[in-house]
């Protein structure tokens, strides 16, 4: 089931990140998500597997963050998770924007899934845990036929 993440969630959700990230977001972080974004979660029997963070801007979202559990991923959650959260956005965006490392190839694979693709890279956007950095892929999702015409 996917739904609204609620305060209940914050522990579960921050865990989740701090396994699938080299520089995951604080509880704090997520805390003032929840009041300032649209944040949902995908449960299973009552315990969260995944979420997604996503930033309604005027007629545009920015997917800010995702995961899934890592003992989850690999089943379709992700995809299901994305889907279904941005079809719950409000603001009805023309398009969707996201950057994702440039290794993740995972990640990659189910935005491509979801009709999203790169229009541009962010050179050295994100830190490694090296101390180098790495680039981010920008990605974006058309939304509505006028704007899928654009990106054709």
């Amino acid at each position: 089931m996917i739904r609204l993440m609620n305060a209940a969630d914050i522990a579960s959700v921050a865990e989740i990140e701090r396994l699938v990230q080299s520089h995951p977001w604080s509880k704090k972080q997520f805390e003032e998500a929840v009041d300032a974004y649209q944040c949902t979660v995908i449960e299973l029997h009552g315990q969260v597997l995944g979420f997604c963070i996503l930033q309604p801007v005027l007629d545009e979202a920015n997917l800010l963050l995702m995961a899934v559990h890592p003992t989850q991923q690999g089943k379709g959650l992700g995809y299901q998770l994305l889907e279904e959260s941005t079809a719950m956005l409000k603001n009805n965006p023309l398009q969707i924007f996201l950057e994702v490392r440039e290794s993740n190839t995972p990640a990659i694979k189910l935005y491509e899934k979801a009709d999203f693709h790169q229009i541009d890279l962010r050179k050295n956007y994100y830190p490694k845990p090296d101390g180098g950095r790495e680039h981010a892929i920008i990605m974006v999702k058309a939304c509505s036929d006028d704007f899928s015409k654009l990106f054709s």
